[in-house]
């Protein structure tokens, strides 16, 4: 019975070492040429569900952010440092566990570390402007269960006497095909 166990794990681990084997010799160059067998880009993320990750929520916060820094009216200031607050983010999406205030965070983070303006909290009754943020989505069905999921991220910034100074926005749609079963 020993041999027998023996001879089986053997024969086990040589198919598998020439399985890995094979497998690893697959170029790009030849990936899909073998059946159904590609080689993912791995540069590319993958998407089981039209919902945000977190890291998509912070990049979104960023690029949204860093449109508002390179716009003229900021570059307008030159060397002038005002006063700015970041206003409460507003949550208008269908998720409502998003942590806006890693959002908040990572927005005055990045203001902040350019050296542009004078960051103050959200208590100060004295500044020059103020940045309000909102993040909505919207979500359309199709007939097969398709889904299309829309996110904005939208940035406005007032004075103190309420004048819209200037606004910004990042987009994102993400679609998810019909469920197969097979």
């Amino acid at each position: 019975m020993k041999g027998i166990r023996h001879y089986l794990c053997s024969n086990i681990l040589i198919l598998s070492g020439i399985f890995l084997t094979s497998c690893a010799t697959i170029s790009p160059n030849n990936a899909g040429k073998l059946g159904d067998v590609s080689i993912a880009d791995a540069s590319e993320v993958g998407r089981l569900s039209t919902g945000l990750t977190m890291a998509d929520y912070l990049g979104f916060a960023e690029n949204v952010t860093n449109k508002m820094l390179k716009s003229r009216f900021v570059q307008g200031w030159g060397d002038t440092k005002p006063k700015l607050m970041v206003g409460d983010l507003v949550n208008n999406t269908d998720n409502e566990y998003i942590r806006m205030q890693d959002l908040y965070d990572r927005v005055q983070e990045t203001i902040f570390n350019t050296g542009l303006v004078r960051i103050i909290d959200k208590s100060a009754t004295s500044f020059d402007y103020i940045v309000k943020t909102e993040l909505t989505s919207t979500r359309q069905y199709g007939e097969d269960g398709e889904q299309l999921a829309y996110y904005t991220m939208q940035m406005k910034m007032f004075t103190l006497d309420g004048e819209l100074k200037g606004q910004w926005s990042d987009d994102l749609a993400l679609a998810k095909g019909k469920r197969r079963l097979f």
